[in-house]
């Protein structure tokens, strides 16, 4: 071993010692730092000054994350261990994040060091950045887990094989793809010869053994598998066979694919799913110290542990040809050009090579050296450090060779496969894909393939595929895609997530499975189904199917709702017990002869209810359905309920009968007619008064029989119901066929309708009101008669009361002008005067009565205005406000329901006034008048009610004569009697009336109806 070199002093060794190309420390046996590399302060991302001189735990205080507390905390132990125990100590894997959201990884090693009386003066603490290489070995491990994840996505079973302990292990997909269950998942592979078709077992035995006798590494088989139902599918088995030593078979791994729908358009099917070795655990690095002046190289323990030589090597070759004797041949040119350049002319060197270890063989290692240089500028010393890069190397080769495999393993299968980042980016499509789409991978990568998703499956993919990508679920849709001959075509979409060892997801793998063919057979199968069976269960029917044979394999849930049988009850020819007993055989023979013959059958039958006994009426019919080649393959029936119309037309037919009795017996003409108009039935009386014959009469025939001058009107009326549905009335003369007389009947007809209002029947009768005719001619000229003499007699009231009027005024005003002038000495003068006055003013009155009922007459046509109650009633209680006051009468008035009614003003005022007056007249003296007046609307009317408590009207003893003219029901005051009479009168002469309700000595209430306008 090479004495350690001389430095001339501390400033020497620290600055050779920051000049080292590795990660060291050097540490105070207090742990206090003295000296750092610049590597070392370069990768814990700080300065020289924040960390030299200060005790370890407090330089990294500062610089620490969360992450990082339990490492440092080991990293103190260790250093506290080194120092007591003054021995040397190493941690080979600690997580230390320099930098925030970066993970890294550690190794470091503590190596005390000691002065020449053997007392402890430093802790050298070695640290090595590993972080590459645990994310290379956390790659390289969460692969093999992934490849069987991969072919879990791509829908194959994949299985194992121990050869000398005779066992057989089935991944979870293999109950899925063959129906077994976890207790056939681990088997021997007797039982797997057992499962393969016997007639494919010799062959495939044979190449399976040819394989093995061959050393093959691996082996495929295309055959039948039997599955847990006992039917086979169409399998590829692809398989990898790994031997001992000695050749002899050890473990054989494999997947297998079920390619039954895929068969005819089958490749080939590769499965890799070999299993790599671990990297080896990594050594410490190997100082160098090279003297260029006297060419003499230090090495420190590294070069022995790492290389394997010893001492001796060392003393023999003390200078640079300790090195290049063992650089590779191929790389040392190369090496001395780079290194005596950078030595001539830089500062920093680095190279990868192969070094020879002790045992002959080459480690790749990363060579890293920096340039000591003198006062001059000339290089003295070059320091560096080996690092051992063969097993990361290899590891990488691995992961590279591993993500091959991975997609030689997707190619291979018969599918479009594809890969995502953990975003959902798609970053990879096998071949297949761009076969069937034409496009390119700048097209489709990313989320370009929503450019070739069917439209109506865009949303619904994007939504499941960013629920699989939130929640780390797998992805399952069947959806459509474009094809380069632009047609869609349906596939089953699938994908996993791929996890590394910290259970992260890397990546997602996915398939693409076309199911066109089975998707459009499902489809239509379904939609015929759909069809069936919504039509079936949603129509108000029994609905049934019977095979050929006449066995009934299905009936609808109405036949269960209806005969409560269950369907093992009724299936086959069990239906039978429900019909009626006497329905029972002829059902059977007619059903039996539809089948043989392939005739329509139908039949009115009685179905029960098994458990009331209660039958029914159905009409049951069926047709049958036939193939191309026009076999009948299916019977489809119905049974349609008629319980009520069976029993309707029973009904039908006894009322028919006795309609035909009743019209037959009656004296009218009787006729009926179809809904179009077509009179199908004329009784015998109308061809005993017209003597026309049945066939004669039909139709429209009758018209011919009418008057001339009724036929035009009466075939209008009919036509005009016809089309309406209105009852049907008209007076027509019909000529008698005996005598050629006219006389008059009155023609009336009624629609017959069924449930749903449709007229099925019209029923007429004609009846012969010639005597009533007459007599109606007769009353008709006395009204005539009448009329002309009311109006003659309210001519006469008119001239009376207007040509009395002038000499009443004249008399009254010559009595006043005489009573004035003249002196009566009479005693009874002015009891006589008195008295003629009296009886002047009551003509007067009586007088100016006849002229308001002439005036009520002739206001018959006077125009109607929407009159305001308010206003009116206002008009009114102003007129009689003096009565009101003197009485200490209270009036109440509310329109609130209807403030307007449709009349004349001076009329209402007219109706008003006599109301209001009439219940102050005819108060009770025995209690304070109250009157009330309010309005309300009635249907087409609107009710004026005015009410009081008076002293009433006898109702027993005056109804009758309440609006007769000059007619009083009290005589204690004076009136005319014509009050109430002007009342009705005027109401009645513009379609309203008046209703009253009286108790005597409780009062009265006038109820006034004033007809709303149209």
């Amino acid at each position: 071993m090479e004495k350690a070199p001389s430095y001339t002093s501390a400033a020497d060794f620290v600055a050779l010692f920051e000049s080292l190309p590795g990660l060291y420390l050097l540490l105070s046996p207090d742990l206090r730092i003295q000296a750092a590399t610049k590597s070392y302060l370069r990768a814990i991302n700080a300065d020289e000054h924040e960390i030299i001189g200060k005790y370890f735990m407090d330089a990294f205080s500062s610089t620490s994350f969360p992450a990082n507390s339990s490492a440092l905390g080991e990293i103190e132990i260790a250093l506290v261990k080194s120092v007591t125990e003054k021995d040397t100590t190493t941690l080979e894997q600690l997580r230390l994040d320099v930098l925030a959201g970066q993970e890294a990884y550690w190794e470091a090693t503590n190596t005390p060091m000691f002065d020449a009386e053997g007392k402890l003066t430093y802790i050298l603490q070695e640290v090595r950045d590993i972080t590459k290489k645990v994310f290379a070995e956390r790659e390289f491990a969460s692969t093999q887990d992934n490849l069987l994840i991969m072919s879990k996505v791509a829908g194959v079973v994949v299985w194992e094989c121990d050869v000398p302990a005779n066992k057989l292990v089935w991944s979870d997909s293999y109950k899925e793809i063959f129906g077994y269950t976890d207790s056939d998942l681990i088997t021997t592979l007797d039982v797997w010869d057992e499962q393969v078709h016997p007639d494919d077992f010799p062959q495939l035995r044979n190449s399976l053994n040819n394989a093995l006798l061959n050393g093959q590494k691996s082996w495929t088989g295309e055959y039948r598998y039997r599955r847990a139902d006992g039917t086979y599918a169409d399998v590829f088995d692809h398989g990898y066979i790994f031997y001992d030593p000695q050749q002899k078979p050890l473990r054989m791994l494999g997947s297998i694919v079920d390619i039954t729908n895929q068969k005819k358009h089958a490749h080939e099917v590769k499965e890799s799913n070999e299993r790599f070795e671990r990297v080896a655990m990594a050594t410490n690095d190997v100082i160098w110290d090279w003297d260029l002046v006297n060419q003499t190289v230090w090495w420190n323990e590294g070069f022995k542990t790492l290389f394997g030589y010893d001492d001796a090597v060392l003393l023999q070759e003390p200078g640079p040809e300790s090195w290049t004797n063992r650089i590779h041949p191929d790389d040392i040119g190369t090496v001395s050009d780079t290194i005596h350049h950078t030595i001539d002319h830089g500062s920093v060197w680095q190279a990868e090579y192969r070094f020879r270890c002790q045992n002959g063989a080459y480690k790749l290692v990363l060579d890293k050296g920096y340039v000591i240089r003198n006062e001059k500028g000339e290089s003295v010393r070059m320091v560096g450090a080996m690092v051992d890069i063969t097993e990361q190397r290899e590891t990488a080769l691995k992961l590279q060779a591993s993500m091959a495999r991975t997609q030689d393993v997707l190619e291979s299968l018969p599918l479009m496969t594809w890969t995502a980042t953990p975003e959902g980016n798609v970053d990879y499509y096998s071949s297949r894909w761009y076969d069937y789409t034409a496009a390119s991978f700048d097209e489709l990568k990313n989320w370009g393939w929503e450019h070739f998703i069917h439209p109506d499956d865009w949303e619904i993919t994007k939504k499941v595929w960013l629920k699989s990508l939130k929640e780390a679920s797998p992805f399952h849709l069947e959806n459509r895609w474009l094809s380069k001959s632009g047609e869609y075509r349906w596939f089953l979409a699938r994908a996993l997530p791929i996890y590394d060892s910290a259970g992260n997801i890397t990546m997602w793998v996915g398939s693409h499975t076309d199911i066109e063919e089975q998707k459009q057979m499902m489809l239509k199968l379904e939609d015929s189904n759909s069809k069936f069976m919504m039509l079936a269960e949603s129509i108000p029917h029994i609905v049934w199917s019977g095979n050929p044979d006449g066995h009934v394999d299905y009936f609808n849930q109405q036949w269960y709702d209806y005969t409560k049988m269950t369907q093992e009850e009724t299936l086959g020819f069990g239906w039978g017990p429900s019909l009626h007993p006497d329905d029972q055989q002829p059902t059977v023979n007619d059903w039996l002869h539809s089948m043989r013959t392939g005739e329509k059958y139908e039949r009115e039958l009685r179905l029960r209810d098994i458990n009331t006994e209660d039958y029914r009426w159905f009409l049951a019919r069926a047709l049958p359905h036939r193939n191309a080649e026009g076999e009948i393959v299916k019977w489809f029936g119905t049974a349609t309920y008629i319980h009520e119309q069976k029993l309707l037309r029973e009904k039908v037919e006894e009322s028919e009968k006795q309609f035909r009795f009743l019209a037959e017996s009656i004296p009218q003409l009787v006729w009926t007619t179809r809904p179009d108009g077509y009179t199908d039935y004329f009784n015998k009386r109308w061809y005993e008064y017209t003597g026309m014959k049945l066939e004669n009469s039909l139709g429209d025939a009758w018209n011919t029989v009418l008057h001339p001058d009724d036929q035009k009107r009466a075939i209008e009326r009919f036509q005009y119901s016809l089309r309406t549905g209105e009852y049907y009335e008209i007076e027509y003369r019909i000529k008698n066929g005996y005598n050629d007389t006219y006389r008059w009947f009155l023609g009336q007809g009624m629609p017959m309708r069924d449930e749903q209002g449709n007229i099925i029947k019209w029923f007429g009768t004609c009846t012969d009101i010639e005597d009533h005719k007459r007599a109606e001619e007769e009353l008709v000229e006395k009204n005539i008669e009448l009329e002309r003499i009311n109006q003659d007699l309210d001519s006469f009231v008119y001239t009376a009361s207007h040509d009395l009027k002038l000499p009443i005024i004249n008399m009254s005003g010559i009595f006043d002008e005489l009573m004035n002038d003249a002196t009566f000495n009479d005693p009874d003068a002015p009891k006589l005067i008195e008295m003629f006055n009296k009886s002047l003013k009551q003509l007067h009155n009586t007088i100016y009565d006849l002229s308001e009922v002439v005036r009520i007459q002739r206001t018959k046509d006077h125009k109607l205005d929407d009159i305001d109650l308010n206003e009116t009633i206002k008009d009114v209680l102003t007129s009689v406000q003096d009565q009101i006051d003197s009485m200490g009468a209270k009036v109440s008035v509310d329109f609130s329901a209807v403030d307007k009614v449709p009349f004349t003003r001076s009329s209402l005022k007219s109706i008003l006034y006599n109301l209001v007056s009439n219940a102050l007249k005819y108060r009770s003296p025995d209690r304070m008048p109250e009157i009330s007046v309010t309005s309300a609307l009635k249907a087409d009317y609107i009710e004026l009610k005015v009410q009081d408590n008076g002293l009433g009207i006898d109702m027993n003893k005056h109804e009758s004569k309440l609006f007769q003219m000059f007619k009083r029901f009290h005589s204690h005051v004076k009136g005319s009697g014509l009050g109430l009479y002007i009342v009705n009168r005027l109401l009645s002469n513009h379609g309203g009336y008046i209703n009253i309700e009286s108790s005597v000595n409780e009062g009265t209430t006038f109820y006034l109806y004033f007809k709303l306008k149209k």
